[in-house]
């Protein structure tokens, strides 16, 4: 669907294929970034292609390393709070809970409790209902390493009721294209169809 935003996902290398986040708010400059990590230099390279940016939020999927080890250095030209679950290991200057709405552009960020990958896991859905970053809970064709009912639960009470016309943003390139629709992922990712647990946890096995 047509956004509002400008969403740029930026191949920054890290640990593991990892991707970060630049979004963009065009009529008023406000952006984020997502998981700054790996080669930082991409996202300013991609940040200096703007006329305007006016740095709102740096937002944290979960505090892993690999997702979080950008955030010193991204602050020497991207000087935003950062923002993340109260359980973080990071240290944040926001901490968002579950839907909380962190005000941007002229819309909003709305923010879902996602634990099983991690107990910190966070989702970041824009709300134009155009994107969804789902950091290492849902990848294209894949879920993230999970304790099994915890995640489970968030594929079915939070990932699955957000709108179909979401593009799932994650944190690595992992699937057969670099991001899909959520509505998409609904049908053919078999750790986001799944109606059972036991349907679930057998899925798991090809983890």
């Amino acid at each position: 669907m047509m956004s509002e935003f400008i969403v740029s996902q930026v191949c920054v290398g890290g640990f593991d294929q990892n991707f970060s986040y630049l979004i963009v708010h065009p009529d008023t400059g406000e952006s984020a970034v997502v998981d700054p990590c790996g080669d930082v230099s991409l996202i300013r390279e991609v940040c200096n292609k703007h006329e305007q940016i006016v740095p709102k939020y740096i937002l944290i999927t979960h505090g892993h390393g690999d997702h979080t080890s950008g955030i010193c250095e991204i602050r020497s030209f991207f000087n935003a709070p950062v923002a993340a679950h109260p359980d973080s290991p990071v240290k944040s200057d926001i901490s968002v809970h579950d839907r909380e709405r962190l005000e941007f552009g002229n819309s909003f960020f709305e923010c879902f409790y996602a634990p099983g990958h991690t107990g910190d896991s966070m989702l970041y859905k824009l709300g134009d209902d155009s994107a969804v970053f789902t950091g290492d809970t849902l990848f294209v064709d894949w879920c993230g390493y999970c304790e099994p009912e915890r995640m489970f639960r968030t594929m079915r009470e939070v990932v699955f009721p957000l709108p179909d016309s979401c593009e799932v943003y994650s944190g690595h390139n992992y699937g057969r294209v670099p991001h899909s629709s959520l509505g998409r992922e609904k049908v053919c990712n078999p750790y986001l169809s799944a109606e059972t647990f036991d349907i679930f946890k057998g899925a798991l096995k090809n983890l």
